[in-house]
């Protein structure tokens, strides 16, 4: 009988260590922050023996993540979770990603819960923002009508967030960024990009953003979508992601605190890819 029933101890701890998740997950996949546990890096089992637990990744494949993708879909990205977290049952994954910004070397940590049918669903970083410099890129038509430098009144709410986001962050140095689609003269676009990316400076620091705040109009210039087999206004529709504005703000910590959050790292919000992940 003995026998027995340390062999049921074992079994049963041993079921506790392979189904385990380390925080509390919902079976729709989310949890909330204040729940999620993060394990140490130094004891991630990716590259263990090397001098850097974690991984380079390549950050393309990141942008590619979104909901509803499946264990198999998230392998192909990013490689296996860097941490053991189980044998069977597990609705969590965390990978510690390395990465270099403006020179220096930083380290991230990425979580993926997925819900009761393993299908990802929800995704942190910690700490939230990495710790790194913000990067906002705004769709232009959602902050102004067309041909025009005033912002709508839904363009407004939006700056009067940023303005909040940055002011949190402490931001040392900010610069707007106008851009507008390849139609038109180039000499207008350049104008009109430029007069709008005043009205945004002007409006954050009417926020109280105490940062120096440059505003720079750059027209057709870093074009992101070509839209070559349509016209009309099928090509205006189309080339609405080169009508924005870009928020870089230098010097910040994103969180400014320690906590978990959804913003990643600002390269994952690089110019070459402005249209953020959907969180």
């Amino acid at each position: 009988m003995k026998l027995t029933w340390s062999t049921f101890a074992i079994a049963a701890i041993f079921g506790l260590a392979a189904c385990g998740n380390l925080s509390k997950v919902s079976p729709e996949g989310t949890a909330e922050v204040k729940d999620l546990v993060w394990p140490k890096i130094d004891s991630a089992g990716f590259n263990h023996s090397g001098t850097q637990e974690g991984s380079w990744p390549n950050w393309d494949n990141i942008r590619l993540i979104e909901r509803g993708m499946n264990k198999d879909q998230l392998y192909n990205l990013i490689g296996r979770p860097h941490f053991a977290e189980g044998l069977y049952g597990v609705r969590e994954w965390d990978y510690v990603f390395h990465y270099r910004e403006n020179g220096e070397h930083k380290v991230c940590q990425y979580k993926v819960l997925f819900d009761k049918n393993y299908d990802a669903q929800s995704f942190f970083w910690y700490p939230n923002g990495c710790n790194g410099n913000a990067h906002y890129t705004l769709s232009g038509d959602s902050l102004f009508d067309f041909d025009k430098d005033q912002l709508t009144e839904e363009g407004r709410r939006i700056i009067a967030d940023v303005a909040n986001e940055l002011k949190a962050s402490k931001a040392q140095q900010v610069r707007v960024s106008g851009f507008t689609d390849r139609l038109g003269a180039e000499d207008y676009n350049l104008k009109l990009s430029q007069r709008r990316a005043e009205t945004v400076r002007n409006l954050l620091q009417s926020h109280g953003v105490k940062a120096p705040i440059s505003a720079v109009g750059l027209g057709k210039a870093q074009q992101i979508k070509a839209c070559s087999n349509e016209s009309g206004q099928a090509l205006r529709d189309c080339l609405k992601p080169n009508r924005r504005v870009e928020i870089k703000a230098d010097g910040v910590s994103v969180s400014n605190s320690t906590d978990a959050g959804k913003e990643g790292p600002s390269v994952l919000y690089d110019k070459s890819y402005p249209q953020a992940p959907k969180r």
